[in-house]
């Protein structure tokens, strides 16, 4: 069986984990990204947005932690100094009021890392606007650091003079928060415009030039914005989610961004041109308030890498990325009875044919109520070295008491499979708060480096943070030879010391080669090869090793990686044919292998597995030889005639029926042939008399 539900496990080991936490109560994990400055370090980012820090007279600011790797005692999650100071100040009819206020902002709901920058926001930052009448609106910051944590700027592009709820003042900025590949920063800000929502893109490099902690209005010149739109747009929440891809064919990246609560709250998201900002395309959810667009990840998920395009003014082929849409919807409904309708969640994957060009989507269903199915969606690269990306979709709310679960979907050709290959399952129970472990997950990052990307999963209700590092995947070509596949009774070649007479015999070979990325160079299978196993259970076993006289035999097989096939010889033999009757059906024969886990080391590394896509029973048949042709399969022709030996009897008479029955064949072998006789209750059976001489 290539996998069952019942044993959902590929190649996350969930042995190995390792633990980052942090304060009770802080959130620790509402979000999280790998940070790796350069090839040889990494560590992991945990934002903890309710967290205190040593800010003066500022509550439960939130805060990002610094996570070394690998973990030990000695290495505790330290927080990042990305700002220290209080409430900034202006003087007013003589005093000294606060115009921002960083209590309960939660700095730390969003963070990201790219190549050694790390910006981090707090989308409920207040800023106190200037103008005659001032009022404390939610615009929200962000904060960026640079080399190694030394040097930091404020980026707030919400933050004016003129704030308020139909301009930018309710904009919080950061809400969400990715890079395009180059560096540039994307910023989501769901509620500029009576929560029409903007999309904001900038430069790290214009943050950080110039930067003055008392500029507090700073403008960037290069900044771009999506601007406001008409108010039937109002409520739509644009920004709720944001990230990048290439869809138009120019290697350019553009945005995606998710917009929940547009197109009369079915929800929808679009393709934003990166350039002048404007909207190219949109995909609109099917439900009512399902929310889609809660989420939107972009990833090549069936890695048909680059297409390419021709022009109309020259026959220069050009080619660019085929990345593919993921949408998490995790209201949605399913709708089994109209009356109860479960809300279960759904993800649409949107393969890319070509330039702006896609299939209808991939859907997949959650299967727990109310747990949030795809609430958070993670694109991990390729997990499991099969040349195709893969996907974490997290239900932070399902799984046993509610402890949440992440589900493992492989890519292949086609998309994803339609069923999870690993169910990692939340560990951590709460008693205020649900833990909501899978609210938050990063992939797509080699943490440990053996060349397989790994996965972070946080659970900010419990404060944890789980690192799933994947293991080297073994992929094991194995075959059963059998000579001669057709054995001759009468050809009996194989002595036995303890048999008296020859007996007919084949031989079995096992052979296997192994492959893998980065697996050591010497891998230890144990294999068990069985004889007839389909017989029934009690059946005599026609055929039995040579060595041990047993119907079975286990062995260990030990792999070398450089060696591009490796084989094991056995000998079998058939017992005597006085001891079965059965020379018809075929002796099965089936090779059974797993990894041998007593062979590896224990320490930090983790254990490679077997590929999950490959079956680890290889079989084979042989067959007896019979009288039925060159193709050794008889095709009888049963023929029965049947007369009693009177034609009259009555009830009570206790004279004896005799039925005579005559069977021929005319057709090729029928070997144990039955004959099924019923009787009447009434009668009382005698027996029966063959008549061998007229058989035919």
């Amino acid at each position: 069986m290539l996998w069952s539900p019942a044993s959902l496990a590929f190649n996350l080991d969930v042995d190995k984990l390792t633990v980052y936490s942090g304060p009770e109560g802080s959130y620790f994990g509402y979000s999280l990204d790998f940070y790796i400055p350069d090839a040889r370090t990494a560590s992991v980012l945990v934002g903890a947005p309710k967290a205190n820090t040593s800010q003066p007279d500022i509550v439960e600011g939130g805060a990002v932690y610094y996570c070394p790797w690998p973990a030990d005692r000695s290495s505790q999650c330290k927080q990042i100094p990305f700002d220290t100071t209080n409430n900034r100040k202006i003087r007013v009819n003589g005093t000294k009021e606060p115009i921002e206020f960083k209590s309960n902002q939660w700095f730390g709901a969003t963070v990201r890392a790219h190549k050694g920058k790390v910006v981090a926001c707090a989308p409920l930052y207040h800023w106190r606007t200037l103008k005659p009448n001032p009022a404390k609106d939610p615009v929200g910051t962000c904060y960026v650091a640079i080399q190694n944590f030394s040097a930091y700027a404020e980026h707030s592009p919400c933050r004016n003079s003129n704030a308020d709820p139909e301009g930018q003042g309710y904009c919080q900025a950061g809400f969400s928060l990715d890079f395009y590949k180059n560096g540039d920063l994307i910023v989501g800000g769901p509620g500029s415009f009576y929560w029409q929502g903007q999309v904001i893109t900038v430069s790290v490099a214009d943050i950080i030039a110039n930067y003055s902690f008392k500029d507090i209005l700073r403008k960037l010149a290069a900044e771009k914005q999506t601007d406001v739109a008409p108010a039937s747009y109002d409520d739509s929440y644009l920004g709720y989610s944001v990230t990048a891809g290439e869809f138009t064919g120019d290697s350019q990246q553009e945005l995606v961004a998710g917009i929940p609560r547009g197109a009369q709250n079915f929800g929808y998201v679009s393709i934003i041109n990166s350039t002048d900002m404007t909207f190219i395309q949109n995909f609109t959810g099917e439900q009512m308030a399902s929310y889609f667009g809660y989420t939107v990840v972009v990833s090549d998920v069936n890695n048909d890498g680059v297409a390419k395009i021709s022009t109309l003014q020259s026959t220069v082929l050009d080619s660019f990325s085929m990345d593919d849409i993921l949408v998490g919807a995790p209201l949605f409904m399913e709708r089994e009875f109209e009356s109860n309708p479960r809300e279960v969640g759904q993800v649409y994957l949107y393969l890319q044919v070509s330039a702006l060009l896609f299939h209808d989507p991939q859907v997949l269903t959650g299967t727990e109520m109310f747990g949030r199915f795809g609430s958070s969606v993670a694109h991990l690269g390729d997990l499991n070295q099969d040349g195709y990306n893969d996907i974490a979709i997290g239900v932070p709310f399902g799984g046993k008491d509610q402890r949440g679960k992440v589900l493992i979907y492989n890519g292949n050709p086609k998309g994803l499979h339609s069923k999870p290959s690993q169910v990692l399952q939340g560990i951590w129970g709460s008693q205020t708060i649900p833990s909501g472990f899978g609210f938050s997950l990063r992939g797509d990052a080699d943490i440990d480096k053996n060349d397989y990307p790994d996965l972070l999963v946080g659970a900010f209700g419990k404060g944890k943070v789980a690192v799933y590092r994947a293991r080297p995947v073994v992929t094991v070509d194995a075959q059963l030879l059998l000579h001669p596949m057709i054995i001759n009774l009468e050809n009996k070649t194989c002595q036995i010391p303890e048999f008296p007479t020859p007996v007919a015999c084949f031989s079995v070979r096992v052979c296997a080669s192994i492959a893998g990325q980065s697996i050591s160079n010497t891998i230890a299978l144990m294999a068990e090869v069985q004889l007839d196993f389909l017989k029934q259970k009690g059946a005599i076993k026609r055929t039995l090793f040579l060595h041990n006289h047993q119907s079975h035999v286990t062995f260990p097989f030990v792999m070398e990686q450089q060696k591009s096939l490796r084989c094991r010889d056995f000998m079998v033999y058939l017992r005597d044919e006085t001891e079965f009757r059965d020379k018809l059906s075929p002796i099965n024969i089936s090779l059974n292998y797993s990894l041998d886990d007593s062979t590896f080391k224990d320490g930090l590394e983790v254990k490679p597995i077997l590929n999950h896509y490959r079956d680890t029973v290889v079989t084979e048949q042989a067959h007896i030889l019979v009288d039925c042709g060159e193709d050794n399969l008889c095709v009888p022709d049963l023929k029965l005639s049947a007369r009693p030996d009177k034609h009259q009897i009555i009830i009570g008479d206790e004279n004896h029926l005799m039925l005579i029955i005559n069977a021929r064949n005319d057709g090729e072998g029928a070997y144990e042939a039955e004959l099924f006789v019923l009787i009447p209750e009434e009668a009382d059976y005698v027996g029966i008399e063959r008549n061998s001489k007229t058989r035919s």
